[in-house]
Formats: structure tokens, C-alpha cells, sequence
């Protein structure tokens, strides 16, 4: 293993996963005061950004993944500044889009990193390790941004996101990353793995980005205060930690298929589960179990795309990811509305079900299983 070379991907992954989360928390204090439709805007546009840059950048992350990669936290940790200093939505907008344009290089290039520098057998594992990124976002954010928000002032969180951008770009000028390889074609649609990723995990993360991005908003809903739902958010991710790092094991021994349609069953459930039961408690011990379920899923879906096709895995994770990330510019209008029209309680039914349609889509579809 190579714990410096895991550490630098990883905090870049989280960088970029911390900046899309932010606003679903600060928007509540943002002194813009925005609308449930500009929130969803502001989301979407994140999103368009980030689906844009994601096919080109797995291509240009097979041939210099380092300069990649170090661009991209430098146009993270600008336009982070840029939301930060707005002064009104349709800045907010802007600095969203470029944001999103900035962020979509960090997933395939990271895992084209990882891809090139461990072999089949230990790549799960390392890929464990990378994926803690997605959990201990989702906890800081929730610990940390209403605290920001609430005592200092909610532009100081993306002031902080800007500065460690630029600590971790100045950090992969002492890694070694080895680029080339088979450069992307589009024939890659002709995989059926491929498609199989693409399509299943499409209907996922539509899912599971509602659920990242209006959570904290049904727990205030439902009575919390803001500290509490800040906690609640945090669980989405805490029994994270303990899961990403066994994940890597989970998949070698179950294989890809079987940890992606298994794990994906339990969250679908759960996730359906947060309609009925409604106290503070349930709602701790459930988004507990969730986390710890998520995180399995997550390097199983990482695992999946670098082991397509290793001499093009940042091109296969940036084709795979385009559909992934095209989820997010539909999740916050498609969850808008929803909760406009029905309210939160029906948002997340619809939530477990299509859930449980990418359970069986991974199943029945994909063939990896080692």
C-alpha cells in the first residue's frame, strides 16, 4: 500500500464531494435567503457543471492525470471562493456552475491514480481506503458547517473549502503518478458492464442525492434543531467509516455484483423506512444503518468502473460518472417538486423504490464478479 498516495486522492475526492454537499446546509443560513426552487437551481447547475467536464476528463486523465487533478483543485478552490464572496443568487448561480465544472474532474482522474498504481488484487482494498472521502464529508459537514454558519457566518465555510483546495494541489507536486495508457474512445458504450454501471448506478445516485441534499432540511421538518439535525446528517455517514474500510474486503470475497444488488436492497428499504418512522430517535438509528450500508456500496460502484478496463479506467469512471452526476441535475428539481406537491414523507417512498429498481438492474445486468 501506498498510505501517502491514498491520503492525497482521498482528500482531493472529499474536497470536491464537501463543496457539493456545502450548500444544503448553508443555504439554511445564508443570509441570500433563497427560495426551495433557487436551492434546486443552485444544486443543478452544480451538477450541470460537473456531468459536462466528465467524459473529456477520464479521456485527459489517462494521459496526465497529476496535472489534472491539480488543476482541478485550483478551479475547486476558486469558484468556492467566488460563493463565499456572492453577493446574490445569480452570482451563487454562477459560482455553482463553475464549482461543478471544476469538481468533475476529481472522481476519474483519482481513480485512474489508483487504477495505474495497485494491482487487481490489492485496487478493492486501496479503493476502500480512498472511499472514506465520502463518509467523513458527509460527517464534517454535518458538524462542522452549522457551527461555521451559525457563529462565524455561513460564506467562512467556503472561504476554508478554497484554502485546503490549494494545500492538497500543493500536496500532489511531491506525488509520483505514472500516466498513458489506452486513451478513451466512445466504443466504451459497447461494454455491456459498462451500461450496466451507467444505468443502474444513474437511478441510484438519483436517489441517494435527494437523500444527500434535503435531508437536513426533513429533519428540521420534523421538529430537530439545528444542531441535532446537524448530528442526524453526520449519522448518514458515522457507521461510514467502520463500512468503507471493510468494504474493500466485503467485495473481494462477495464480488462486485453480488455487494452492489445486496447492499443496494438495504438501502432502498431503509431509505423508504424514513417515511413511517418519524422520531428522533428512529431517525438517529436509521440514518446510522444507512450510512453504514452506503459505504459499502460506494467502493463496490468505484471498484466496478477500475475494473472494466484498467488501461482506460479514468475514461470508463468518467463515462460511467457522466450518467452518475447527469442524476443531480434531476434529483433537486425532480425532489422539489415532490416535496412542493406531496411533502417530504412521499419523497422519500419514491426515493426507496427507485433504489431497489438499481438493485435489480445491477443484478440482472451486470458480470463482474472478481
Amino acid at each position: 500500500m501506498r498510505p501517502f498516495l491514498i491520503f492525497v486522492t482521498s482528500s482531493s475526492f472529499f474536497l470536491g464531494y464537501f463543496a457539493r454537499i456545502a450548500w444544503s446546509i448553508v443555504s439554511v443560513y445564508s443570509t441570500l435567503r433563497p427560495t426551495e426552487i433557487q436551492d434546486s437551481v443552485i444544486f443543478s447547475l452544480f451538477f450541470l457543471g460537473y456531468v459536462i467536464v466528465q467524459i473529456p476528463s477520464g479521456m485527459i486523465s489517462d494521459r496526465r492525470p497529476r496535472e489534472v487533478v491539480i488543476l482541478a483543485l485550483v478551479g475547486l478552490a476558486i469558484s468556492s471562493f467566488l460563493s463565499g464572496f456572492s453577493t446574490s443568487i445569480l452570482q451563487e448561480y454562477v459560482a455553482s456552475l463553475l464549482m461543478g465544472l471544476s469538481a468533475g474532474w476529481i472522481y476519474p482522474v483519482t481513480i485512474k491514480i489508483l487504477a495505474s498504481s495497485f494491482d487487481r488484487r490489492e485496487l478493492p482494498v486501496a479503493i476502500g481506503y480512498y472511499s472514506l472521502a465520502w463518509p467523513l464529508s458527509i460527517i464534517l459537514a454535518g458538524l462542522t458547517l452549522p457551527y461555521l454558519s451559525i457563529n462565524i457566518g455561513w460564506r467562512y465555510s467556503y472561504y476554508m473549502i478554497s484554502l485546503l483546495c490549494v494545500i492538497v494541489a500543493l500536496l500532489y507536486l511531491k506525488v509520483r503518478v505514472e500516466g498513458g495508457g489506452n486513451s478513451g474512445k466512445f466504443q466504451l458504450i459497447k461494454d455491456r458492464n459498462v451500461i450496466a454501471v451507467s444505468m443502474a448506478g444513474f437511478l441510484f445516485f438519483l436517489s441517494y442525492w435527494i437523500i444527500t441534499l434535503y435531508a437536513y432540511k426533513y429533519f428540521l421538518k420534523v421538529g430537530l434543531n439545528g444542531y441535532e439535525a446537524g448530528i442526524a446528517y453526520s449519522f448518514l455517514a458515522v457507521a461510514g467509516i467502520p463500512s468503507t474500510v471493510i468494504a474493500g474486503y466485503l467485495i473481494r470475497r462477495m464480488g462486485v455484483r453480488t455487494t452492489l444488488s445486496t447492499f443496494e436492497g438495504f438501502y432502498g428499504v431503509l431509505t423508504i423506512l424514513l417515511s413511517f418512522l418519524v422520531s428522533s430517535v428512529s431517525l438517529f438509528i436509521i440514518s446510522f444503518l444507512m450510512g453504514f450500508v452506503r459505504f459499502v456500496i460506494t467502493p463496490a460502484n468505484s471498484s466496478a468502473v477500475s475494473l472494466i478496463d484498467k488501461g482506460r479506467a479514468g475514461s470508463v469512471s468518467g463515462f460511467a460518472n457522466f450518467f452518475w452526476q447527469s442524476s443531480g441535475i434531476v434529483a433537486p428539481l425532480l425532489a422539489s417538486l415532490v416535496v412542493i406537491q406531496q411533502g417530504y414523507h412521499v419523497l422519500w417512498i419514491v426515493a426507496g423504490v427507485v433504489i431497489l429498481l438499481s438493485a435489480v438492474l445491477y443484478r440482472v445486468l451486470l458480470r463482474i464478479e472478481r
